[in-house]
């Protein structure tokens, strides 16, 4: 019973330590981009020996793309939104609109997103990961698919590249929605204000762009 008292403890001690580790590494990250963070300085912010960051983690790259995981799991879960969403273009709208929220309630996930097209690094890294995004993403494409061959949506377009139109509206928002701020005047506005004013538009891109010719013509 100690002994295993014992495991448990160790067990235990081990996740809070990882857990240390990956909080300062994810702020570090995000704050200063992980080509500009060290080792030594999210040994310091974690008040853990560098050693046991070597030993969970092995390298620098192998622990960002554990930060990225955290996040990147309730991103998974949203796209999933997607799948359940009724196979038809007001629920892709829906999916869209909630995907967007989504962005806006996580800044940090979207600055280590930034980081990551800055390093030129695939999105979910090597191995598991990437195989589970890819999976994921060949459902979403069956599931618009579907949805085309039952006529709820444009036949005429391809289903992989609506899926990365639609990401790719929400995602490059939230990177640059400063910039395109300050350059057009509404930097004094309400963010949030400025952000639903932005998702209307995307959505309504997406709607004309998905919505079946009532004729049945393609467009």
């Amino acid at each position: 019973m100690a002994r295993r008292h014992s495991t448990e403890n160790r067990l235990r001690d081990a996740e809070r330590t990882k857990a240390r580790i990956l909080t300062a590494a994810t702020d570090l990250f995000t704050r200063l981009g992980p080509g500009a963070t060290s080792i030594d300085e999210i040994s310091l912010r974690a008040g853990v020996n560098r050693g046991l960051i070597h030993h969970y983690f092995r390298t620098k790259d192998a622990l960002f793309d554990q930060v990225l995981v955290r996040p990147l799991t309730a991103f998974l879960e949203q796209h999933v939104e997607f799948l359940q969403a009724r196979p038809d273009v007001d629920g892709l709208c829906d999916a869209t609109r909630s995907f967007f929220r989504f962005l806006g309630r996580h800044p940090d996930m979207v600055r280590l997103l930034s980081w990551t097209l800055a390093m030129r690094r695939v999105l979910l890294g090597e191995g598991s990961q990437l195989e589970l995004t890819r999976a994921l993403m060949a459902r979403l494409v069956r599931r618009i698919e579907d949805a085309q061959h039952a006529g709820a949506v444009r036949k005429d377009i391809s289903a992989p590249h609506l899926l990365i139109t639609i990401v790719d509206l929400c995602v490059s928002w939230h990177l640059a929605s400063e910039d395109w701020s300050a350059k057009l005047g509404w930097s004094s506005r309400p963010r949030a204000e400025v952000d639903e004013e932005r998702l209307a538009a995307i959505v309504d891109v997406v709607s004309a762009t998905a919505r079946p010719n009532p004729l049945g013509a393609t467009v």
